[in-house]
């Protein structure tokens, strides 16, 4: 894949699908809140994911290969309910499953296959449908699928394709009639998403779960992944998903949305300070696809201008107090001890009247083991085209962060908060 957009063979009606009442609430678990590790063990895991997730979005970075991706949430398909685990995604837009059409070219997923067969409440979208186009040719919709709305996708590094349906989602309590793909075939059946059935996306496009439940809003609370003990964070989705209280936050607009960044959160960058002294970073730095905000990716990735001047600026400050990195892959790092009183906040600056998200030492330092700390900001210099120009903010730098999407206003806002309170 190219980048993780979405080239569906479909289009969304102008009519909302999803019923349902103002918000839904869904829990995401974090890769590894179950598995028995260690805080270094949690590290390199989540370096791995980093390299995984640039290879998904078409790139390759310089990180050890390991397995598995960030946040997965469960629900049920259909009526009986079949129960579906997925990872959630904010760089695409069509919600997904593999259905038991896919044997034998199915990947490895924990739970059971869904089955539509057993479902009283699904129902296939034809080529005639509202749902399905023919701008990307009509002659898919024929032959083997007997006339039902074919799709066609690249996401997390595998092709998949299968048909286009309609079926009762229930999220807890909540349910809602969403459009969906059923994947019957994939070319990756080996990689797999880590026992995952699918993706559940979050994304701008007329398909994704945010758009067809309505009201052009979401949120979510991530809580800290580098503990003994690591808690589901809330995702919640719809009209009423919003901060809490009066607390103080950050707003960005969204950036130019210019190809081939059409399908994520492009966000207007404009400058970075460390503490109150402003980078020297040149005005069109950040021009190329801004800053993307990715809830897969673990940590951020900063353009090459930006990420010397930040280098220099950090290696000044902490000088003798740096010791050697335990990584190969970050530059920067102090006794553990140390982070909390000698590492300063990092500010972003975001243009267009966006506001300043200051950033605390613990969102951008990590435990690289037990007695060292490294700064987990990585160079974009090591990514292949088109992400050696941009920049990602990860979902390291989102802990403990109460991040609300308002596609209406077109900005992200961040509230620092206790996400396990909510």
């Amino acid at each position: 894949m190219t980048i993780s957009s979405t080239f569906l063979l479909l289009l969304c009606a102008t009519t909302t699908l999803a019923t349902c009442c103002s918000c839904i609430r869904m829990e995401l678990h974090h890769v590894d809140a179950n598995a028995n590790l260690t805080t270094a063990e949690r590290f390199r895991r989540a370096g791995a994911r980093a390299h995984l997730r640039l290879e998904s979005l078409g790139v390759v970075a310089p990180l050890t290969l390991g397995d598995g991706d960030s946040y997965t949430t469960q629900f049920a398909i259909g009526s009986p309910p079949q129960e579906v685990r997925a990872v959630v995604d904010t760089t695409s837009s069509l919600v997904w499953t593999q259905c038991m059409t896919c044997r034998p070219n199915c990947f490895e997923q924990d739970l059971d296959i869904y089955d539509f067969s057993l479902s009283s409440t699904g129902m296939a979208v034809y080529c005639n449908d509202s749902l399905c186009t023919a701008e990307y040719g009509a002659g898919r919709c024929r032959g083997h699928h007997a006339g039902a709305c074919a799709i066609r996708t690249t996401t997390y590094d595998m092709d998949i394709a299968g048909v286009l349906r309609i079926e009762e989602f229930t999220f807890g309590s909540d349910k809602a009639n969403l459009a969906f793909g059923c994947v019957t075939k994939t070319n990756n059946v080996v990689a797999g998403l880590d026992g995952a059935s699918g993706v559940i996306s979050l994304g701008k496009g007329p398909m994704s779960l945010v758009s067809q439940i309505g009201g052009n809003r979401f949120s979510y609370c991530l809580n800290r992944y580098f503990t003994d003990q690591v808690q589901s964070s809330p995702l919640f989705v719809g009209p009423s998903a919003g901060l809490n209280g009066d607390a103080p936050f950050a707003s960005a607009p969204f950036g130019r949305n210019q190809e081939p960044f059409s399908d994520f959160y492009n966000l207007h960058l404009a400058t970075i300070s460390v503490g109150e002294a402003d980078l020297n970073i040149p005005s069109d730095a950040f021009f190329y696809g801004g800053v993307i905000i990715d809830v897969s990716s673990p940590f951020m990735f900063l353009v090459d201008v930006a990420y010397r001047e930040l280098m220099q600026e950090m290696s000044r400050r902490l000088g003798s107090s740096l010791v050697p990195s335990p990584v190969d892959w970050l530059e920067l790092c102090v006794a553990l001890a140390d982070v909390s009183w000698l590492v300063p906040p990092l500010v972003l600056h975001f243009g267009e009247g966006g506001g300043a998200w200051t950033i605390p030492a613990e969102n951008y330092w990590a435990p690289a083991g037990n007695e060292t700390s490294c700064m987990v900001v990585v160079n974009s210099a090591h990514s292949g085209p088109p992400f050696n120009g941009t920049s990602i903010i990860g979902n390291y730098m989102q802990q403990n962060v109460h991040v609300l999407y308002d596609l209406d206003n077109h900005e992200i806002s961040f509230q620092p908060e206790d996400c396990s309170s909510i």
